[in-house]
């Protein structure tokens, strides 16, 4: 075991922080050097080049003396022995190359599809289908949905009359234009460095309708009508996909009759059926056209695919990463108010590393703080606040970590675009060096590590369950998700377990949605596993799931006084275990862990450096004393 310690306690420059460096002012070498000296300095060994608004014209996206820059920073990388992770985008989403693909061709502008009651006149509009319904005739034309992206130089933020125009993600044709102009410019000016100081391409959150698109659109391109046909949808059930109004609440209003919740019902269903299939031909599409060319480009050329989708729940298109992300932003996750476990946003962190685990995925990571700052003070985010995003992301398998953002300026408001500064700037960034050896230490731990689990929660490749999530997160029992399509295609059904990669799972559990929806090839692959003595779980309601578990052996770890606000995971590396725990809550715990079947042998505070051997009872439970933001690993026998 004392290997196990002494080689976490190591510092490995792999596991650095990769902060968003925002190049966001006239650029100087010696301001890049300054920074770059004052980054290696604090332990951050690596870094992504991240052109943001308030980039001068002078220096222009993708030109001659932007490169200038670009290839003087990744040159000073590599005699720093510091690695790059290039951004694929001027500012975000990615996918457009600040407007340029469209510039190129305007039918490469990004698309939607509308539904009308009379004929459009517009330019760029093209029928698609006409419906005649009970309530008159319906029309559906695919345009422009006058999206855009997020600009570097003046006048192109949003609303700004220079807002570059996003484009159509879902067409191959555009993606391709969009790779030739960003992609290929950068490997032709830094070849040299691609696979050794160049190590990834980021892309970020490509959104197919863009930015601030025109009302009443759905996602759309050309060949989308042809596909939803074929894949089972109806013209007569287009109108569907535009559905707005709540069948539930409909449902249940007052004075709704019988045979009209019947009929509220019948409609229900069809709309939650042309849906499906509309989202499986959209996200079949995005996957092929923009998700598939960018990681066959990145593997070609040597280097991984990274960054995040849109959504904080779409882990099917994360298969297409080398080192799927996730992103947390706008305070969507947070210690106030249950916002640690509660909303779809609280799934990412396992979304990520999930993937990670059932696809042989090295590296998981996360796009983090940003917007992040106190409620009262979007600029106030301090050591602690830090370490409490952190240790959220660590115990939940987490390895990689992009901190938002190192401001390259914060003169003249830019430090009020979208803060909070998180290096430089800050003031607790002399003390940087603690909080660089501490994500090293516990991404190098979470990194080819297995979690201790035999309990899987079945999901869709755009659909997590928070609401199962939360129990087994209150309860200390770890737990996966794992895709119906890795279910499907790459899971192994023998002697009443699922295995997958380094999992067996005994259990697995999904909610009403999934069951209701689930394939033909799931309703068989569980009907071996039950007859095989595997065991399922329709998830209602909190006290029935956690009965199951208890019936069932499951359980790992268990608490004597069964403390909602701490997180554990309890991992297997290099042949030694271990749990990671962390107080979630606003107020200091003290509690005791027992873990079954196990002895603790060493108790330790990893962000302190500090060892707990003395909270190791006789019988090797272990006493938790931990305030606010505090974790400790602790390492079995």
């Amino acid at each position: 075991m004392s290997t196990l310690i002494d080689s976490f306690k190591q510092i490995r420059d792999d596991y650095t922080p990769i902060p968003f460096w925002f190049w966001n002012d006239y650029l100087s070498e010696d301001e890049i050097t300054r920074q770059m000296e004052e980054m290696k300095d604090k332990g951050v060994d690596a870094f992504v080049i991240h052109p943001r608004k308030g980039l001068p014209k002078e220096i222009e996206y993708l030109s001659d003396k932007y490169f200038y820059y670009v290839k003087y920073a990744v040159s000073k990388a590599k005699e720093m022995n510091m690695k790059v992770v290039l951004y694929d985008e001027a500012m975000y989403p990615s996918g457009s190359c600040r407007g340029m693909v469209v510039k190129k061709n305007k039918a490469f502008a990004s698309k939607g599809l509308m539904m009308t009651k009379v004929p459009l006149e517009e330019a760029g509009a093209v029928l698609v289908a006409d419906l005649a319904t009970d309530q008159g005739k319906r029309y559906f034309y695919m345009l422009p949905s006058g999206g855009n992206i997020r600009g570097v130089h003046e006048n192109e933020d949003d609303g700004e009359i220079d807002a570059p125009p996003s484009s159509d993600l879902l067409d191959p044709e555009a993606v391709k234009t969009y790779i030739e102009l960003t992609h290929e410019k950068y490997y032709a000016e830094l070849k040299e460095y691609f696979g050794s100081t160049i190590i990834a391409f980021f892309t970020d959150e490509p959104c197919i309708l863009g930015r601030n698109p025109r009302e009443g659109l759905i996602p759309w391109s050309d060949g989308i009508y042809e596909e939803y046909l074929a894949a089972g949808g109806t013209l007569e059930d287009l109108p569907l996909l535009f559905e707005k109004q709540s069948c539930d609440n409909a449902a249940n209003a007052e004075g709704t009759d019988k045979s009209d919740i019947s009929h509220i019902l019948d409609k229900k269903e069809r709309v939650q059926r042309a849906r499906r299939i509309y989202d499986e031909v959209i996200y079949a599409r995005m996957s092929r056209a923009y998700y598939g060319q960018l990681s066959k480009w990145c593997t070609d050329h040597g280097i991984a695919l990274t960054g995040h989708p849109e959504k904080s729940t779409d882990i099917g298109y994360l298969q297409n990463y080398t080192w799927p992300c996730q992103d947390i932003v706008w305070r969507f996750v947070e210690p106030e108010d249950g916002h640690a476990l509660i909303g779809e946003h609280t799934t990412m962190g396992k979304c990520s590393s999930d993937s990670a685990r059932h696809r042989g995925k090295h590296r998981n990571g996360n796009e983090c703080f940003g917007c992040c700052g106190h409620r009262d003070d979007p600029y106030l985010f301090t050591e602690e606040d830090m370490r409490w995003y952190l240790n959220w992301l660590f115990v939940r398998g987490v390895n990689l970590v992009y901190p938002h953002a190192f401001y390259y300026s914060v003169r003249d408001g830019r430090g009020d675009e979208r803060p909070p500064e998180v290096g430089l700037g800050n003031p607790f960034w002399p003390q940087y060096r603690k909080m660089s050896n501490y994500i090293k230490r516990m991404c190098y731990l979470n990194t080819a590590a297995v979690n201790n689990t035999e309990i899987a929660v079945l999901c869709k490749p755009q659909e997590l369950s928070w609401q199962i999530a939360k129990p087994l997160f209150e309860n200390q029992i770890e737990f996966n998700y794992l895709e119906e399509e890795l279910l499907n295609t790459s899971c192994q059904v023998t002697a009443g377990t699922v295995n997958i990669t380094d999992y067996s799972y005994k259990l697995l559990i999904y909610d009403d949605d999934f069951e209701k929806n689930m394939s033909s090839e799931t309703v068989d692959i569980l009907q071996k596993y039950r007859s095989q003595g595997g065991k399922t779980l329709c998830f209602k309601d909190d006290r029935e799931l956690l009965d199951t578990i208890e019936k069932s052996g499951l359980r790992k770890l268990k608490l004597k006084k069964g403390s909602k606000n701490i997180r554990c995971t309890y991992e297997i590396k290099d042949n030694a275990e271990y749990v990671i725990v962390t107080n979630e809550g606003m107020e200091e715990i003290s509690d005791e862990l027992e873990i079954y079947g196990k002895t603790a042998t060493s108790v330790w505070d990893p962000y302190g450096d500090i060892t707990f051997d003395e909270n190791i009872t006789d019988s090797g439970s272990i006493k938790l004393e931990l305030s606010k933001c505090e974790s400790r690993v602790i390492f079995l026998s």
